[in-house]
């Protein structure tokens, strides 16, 4: 965060989660069936995200301290979502578009688990701290989730092939 003050970072923070929604939003548009519900879900998570950032910025623009343990009970997932399966895999795959949305989602997600990451190690206060540790946390799920996605579209891309010009 380094100069950055607390209202600031979460200005930062605000902006990552729209460019997410956004990203997942028109993927899940584009899609259909359970690739269109994956992306669904993932933009509603990052409107949530959105939304706690906007709340706790409210509160510290008024003066007030947020609750920000409210996050810790918010953030607890960690799962990989039962909508991956082959046939979710070889849809994904079929639509070069959404597997561009899914390498991009893969370096959004990273940038906010830098951003977040400097944030907890420069905050103020260990209630502060332990938010955006929450927040990097969950980004991080959603990382993990993603880079494990693009290693299987990439090798179904591969074997789809033929390479032929364009």
């Amino acid at each position: 965060m380094g100069t950055m003050n607390l209202a600031e970072a979460l200005l930062s923070g605000l902006k990552n989660e729209m460019d997410s929604v956004t990203v997942y939003s028109e993927a899940a548009e584009r899609a259909q069936g359970e690739v269109a519900k994956f992306f669904s879900e993932r933009a509603a998570e990052e409107k949530r995200h959105y939304n706690w950032l906007l709340e706790y910025y409210k509160k510290v623009q008024g003066g007030s301290t947020p609750n920000y343990d409210l996050a810790a009970e918010v953030f607890g997932m960690d799962y990989k979502s039962p909508l991956i399966t082959k046939e979710f895999i070889n849809r994904l795959a079929a639509d070069q578009y959404l597997v561009t949305a899914v390498a991009t989602a893969t370096l959004m997600e990273a940038t906010a688990i830098s951003f977040y990451r400097s944030a907890a190690e420069s905050a103020p206060a260990k209630e502060l701290t332990s938010f955006f540790t929450t927040l990097m946390q969950w980004e991080e799920h959603h990382y993990n989730e993603l880079l494990s996605l693009q290693d299987e579209l990439t090798q179904r891309w591969f074997e789809k092939q033929q390479f032929e010009p364009f």
